[in-house]
């Protein structure tokens, strides 16, 4: 399973840098540490929307940094990653657009940002989503199947009437915050050790959806500026060593 970009998506292009190159097989790598990608404000319909750009400058913004000949589309098809019907971010509402996706490898694992955005309800009741999603597809992993939000209100009282919410009791905060649901508890039990459980308590409100070899990383609802996106990568690298760490 790899990512890949249908042909009908939009053309890709790659992050440029400043700073001298080095080789490493086909890849060519920045021996700098400063890297840019355009068009990080594009819409899921490619228009821009920087303020320079409704100024009519050229000025590039939507500055990227640390990302080493990464690859980057404004716009892509929702076949770009496959199996995105499995899990639950994807799994709902309608007018699904991916944009601003960066791609490229780190650690050896194949990773992805991008921005999803989805609409529920219609008409006057309509609610649109878009949100920063980290995407890994780590080697030699096989999750078991997971849904993990913060946990609200409502959640704790359909719980109480028998939706799923998984809890450890030697976790309260986890329990208390979070909604962790998946068709195979037993497996997610082993899962969700102290080591993961600790880092979203020391975390909260970040979102997950995981099984087999990927692992999708967001907060609900929240599009991160392009300033923060090696933050948010860095961040998401942490949390996957931890769900990869019994494999």
């Amino acid at each position: 399973m790899y990512i890949h970009l249908s042909t009908t998506s939009t053309s890709i292009r790659k992050c440029f840098y400043v700073g001298p190159t080095t080789s490493h097989g086909n890849l060519s790598h920045p021996a700098g540490r400063r890297v840019y990608c355009r068009d990080l404000w594009r819409d899921h319909r490619g228009r821009d929307h920087r303020p320079e750009a409704r100024a009519g400058t050229n000025t590039t913004t939507g500055e990227c940094r640390e990302f080493l000949g990464w690859q980057f589309s404004p716009v892509v098809e929702m076949n770009w990653i496959p199996n995105l019907e499995k899990f639950g971010l994807f799994n709902q509402g309608h007018s699904k657009s991916i944009t601003n996706a960066m791609y490229g490898d780190t650690e050896g694992t194949k990773t992805a940002v991008f921005d999803y955005r989805y609409t529920v309800g219609g008409g006057k009741n309509q609610q649109t989503f878009n949100q920063t999603v980290v995407y890994f597809e780590p080697l030699n992993v096989n999750l078991p199947f997971f849904s993990l939000r913060p946990e609200h209100v409502f959640h704790k009282l359909i719980s109480a009437f028998g939706y799923q919410d998984i809890d450890f009791g030697n976790h309260p905060t986890f329990s208390s915050k979070y909604l962790l649901r998946g068709p195979d508890e037993p497996a997610l039990r082993g899962l969700f050790n102290d080591a993961l459980l600790g880092f979203y308590e020391a975390n909260l409100g970040l979102s997950a959806d995981g099984g087999g070899n990927q692992l999708f990383i967001f907060q609900q609802n929240y599009r991160q500026p392009p300033e923060q996106i090696q933050t948010t990568v860095n961040a998401a690298l942490q949390l996957q060593r931890l769900y990869g760490s019994r494999w």
